[in-house]
């Protein structure tokens, strides 16, 4: 059986647009634990030393292509080597749910049946139902979108920055995405002087 997002899930949400036209003004919500070329560059031993037990990730952009349903072996290597070291990890999606089963071999959990992000209720409930946690200050979200995955710091989690994997996504996604990067980089270098 295949799984389709809703158009709600991939779409506009009221969460998406709220956020995306507050993020020029509002530099508290464009704050990074860490900013990473890619996701294998995420330092395991960094996020272990600061606390974290848990970890979403997202896949669209940063794990791969828009919509991809294979994996590289790299990206399979890093997500077991935090298995390894004793962090919880899920994947968490607006997109397909259907296409992770090689994550799920290794004990990965696919967040699905929750508000699309960056709806910090669906991180809450990402948190406890499927990393078992309870403190979002012990959890890092994993993304190349400071629009959803960033919204994240809304609900009280850390935000690790990917640089996007290119691929065939939409147009209108890549714009707003660089738009909250673009944002995300203004504050950063006004802080920085």
């Amino acid at each position: 059986m295949t799984i389709r997002p809703t158009p709600e899930r991939e779409g506009f949400t009221w969460a998406k647009t709220s956020r995306f036209l507050a993020l020029p003004f509002s530099p508290s919500r464009l704050v990074t634990f860490m900013q990473v070329k890619r996701f294998e560059d995420v330092p395991i031993e960094q996020l272990l030393a600061k606390g974290f037990e848990g970890v979403l990730i997202d896949a669209d952009g940063t794990l791969a292509s828009h919509h991809a349903r294979e994996f590289t072996p790299s990206v399979i290597d890093h997500v077991r080597t935090m298995l390894e070291n004793g962090l919880k990890v899920a994947i968490y999606t607006n997109a397909c749910e259907d296409r992770f089963q090689s994550f799920q071999e290794i004990g990965v959990k696919v967040v699905t049946n929750v508000p699309a992000k960056p709806d910090p209720r669906g991180f809450m409930i990402a948190m406890t139902d499927f990393l078992h946690l309870e403190d979002p200050a012990k959890v890092c979200m994993i993304g190349d979108n400071y629009v959803t995955d960033g919204g994240a710091v809304d609900a009280g989690m850390q935000f690790v920055h990917v640089q996007p994997v290119k691929g065939n996504e939409p147009f209108f996604h890549s714009l707003t995405r660089l738009f909250a990067y673009l944002c995300a980089k203004m504050y950063e270098q006004r802080t920085a002087k």
